[in-house]
């Protein structure tokens, strides 16, 4: 593509780059893909597989316009390939899981344009050898992953170009911006009233000192993360029982379960959480690599008394009110919706992103899962303003349970995340054997009673 043609960001890429001026460079660098390179492929096939991959695949290539928020274009530069080769005593495969360790924690700057890293790593004779790329989602959603391996692995194993694609990523970028205007007004018409009255949700984490005499005072902010495994099928068969019973999604069991221990623990009554939704939509879409997802608003509104069913159907509703089309980007929803902005915008807010997911079999990894707690260390954390961001990832499968629970801000934090994690666990045991009786003496009986958090300002 020539780069005079400007096309416009998509509302994906908008919010991307909003998200990551609240929460600083770096946050999101947290895509591996690892292809083998066949036996026989030397360097220069490698690099000339990346290269060709890195022009099938515009994402890639995409560059702001100067110092235009709204602009972008496509330009003809590759990504270089490094190649890094095992020093004595060390083998092809321990070089690579190190590499992807190291690549985890890149540095980043804010306003880098291109993102996207590829890695040889090889054993001293050049005998093994891994192709690793990391990506973060400015340039990709999790979806692009299995493009980028699937890509590579056919250039690798020797089938030739693989041809253009259906669609040219202005062209999808421009297809979410165009043609749309009453959708996106009735979208935002629901989003008013559905974040009405909302608070920004405050006191829940920990904050860095304020009111210190200078910079070198203040409490460094890390970004890390606790991986916890639970082997069994126990957590698997009692969100599915919880959701059956309650005629609830998963997701909705999880979000009303992780409102509930929010409320509890920071007195809100009504806040949002967030969780990605993709926004592919068709066929070319699905072949291409780029970012189709959006973070959107869950709102939460909790009453003590309201029964536990009719609790979890109304986040179920929401969810899919608000998750069905998904055209407009956080970003303009902070700007047309003041309330809305303000939960993220004002001192001491906290982001709290929730996931979940369910897997109706293993796989290859998880075939003798292993009971672990592994906490993996990200680097510092550089937000705009005094904001914490906290994600629980929860994902069900028949073998083994795992819950990521990560936080971004004072270090301290992580423990009231991975805390906070447990909770809710600990409420879906409660949830699976409970009547259907008011969820504030379902929260009481199981947690205990409200407390008042310590890290919440006093009124």
């Amino acid at each position: 593509m020539n780069e005079l043609t400007y096309f416009p960001l998509s509302p994906e890429q908008e919010s991307m780059l909003f998200l990551e001026g609240l929460f600083g460079p770096g946050i999101f660098h947290n895509m591996r893909v690892t292809v083998a390179v066949p036996e026989g492929i030397g360097v220069d096939a490698v690099r000339e597989a990346v290269t060709c991959f890195q022009q099938r695949q515009d994402a890639l290539r995409t560059r702001l316009c100067g110092r235009s928020p709204f602009l972008q274009t496509v330009t003809a530069d590759t990504a270089d390939l490094v190649v890094t080769t095992a020093g004595p005593g060390e083998g092809a495969v321990a070089l690579l899981e190190r590499r992807r360790g190291e690549l985890l924690n890149t540095e980043q700057h804010r306003g880098e344009a291109a993102r996207t890293h590829f890695e040889l790593v090889q054993d001293a004779e050049g005998y093994e050898r891994h192709l690793t790329v990391a990506l973060d989602h400015f340039t990709c959603d999790g979806n692009s992953a299995a493009v980028v391996a699937a890509d590579l692995t056919r250039l690798l194993e020797g089938h030739g170009d693989l041809g253009p694609l259906p669609k040219g990523f202005a062209d999808l970028c421009r297809d979410r911006t165009t043609g749309a205007g009453a959708q996106r007004e009735k979208e935002l018409r629901g989003w008013t009233a559905a974040l009405e009255q909302v608070e920004p949700l405050t006191g829940l984490m920990p904050h860095r000192s304020v009111g210190v005499a200078s910079a070198a005072d203040a409490t460094p902010l890390t970004r890390s993360q606790v991986d916890s495994t639970f082997v069994g099928s126990e957590l698997y068969d009692l969100v599915t029982a919880v959701s059956e019973t309650h005629e609830s999604t998963p997701f909705a069991v999880m979000s009303a379960l992780t409102a509930l221990v929010i409320w509890r623990r920071s007195g809100r009554n009504g806040f949002v959480l967030f969780s990605p939704v993709s926004t592919r939509r068709d066929a070319a879409s699905e072949v291409a690599v780029g970012l189709f997802a959006h973070d959107r608003p869950v709102v939460c509104r909790v009453d003590p008394d309201q029964p536990l069913s009719a609790f979890m159907k109304a986040m179920m509703a929401g969810t899919w009110r608000g998750f069905r089309g998904a055209l407009l980007s956080v970003p303009e929803l902070a700007r047309e919706i003041p309330e809305f902005g303000r939960t993220l915008l004002d001192d001491g807010a906290e982001y709290i992103q929730l996931h979940v997911w369910m897997e109706d079999a293993d796989d290859a990894h998880a075939a003798d899962p292993v009971e672990r707690r592994v906490v993996t260390e990200h680097g510092v954390f550089e937000p705009s303003h005094d904001l914490t961001v906290t994600t629980w990832r929860f994902g069900f499968s028949p073998g083994r349970t795992t819950l990521r629970s990560y936080f971004g801000g004072p270090a301290a934090g992580l423990e009231v995340s991975e805390e906070i994690g447990h909770e809710v666990l600990t409420l879906l045991r409660a949830a699976a054997g409970a009547d259907d009786g008011p969820v504030g003496r379902l929260v009481e009986s199981t947690l205990g009673a409200a407390i008042a958090s310590p890290h919440r300002p006093e009124h």
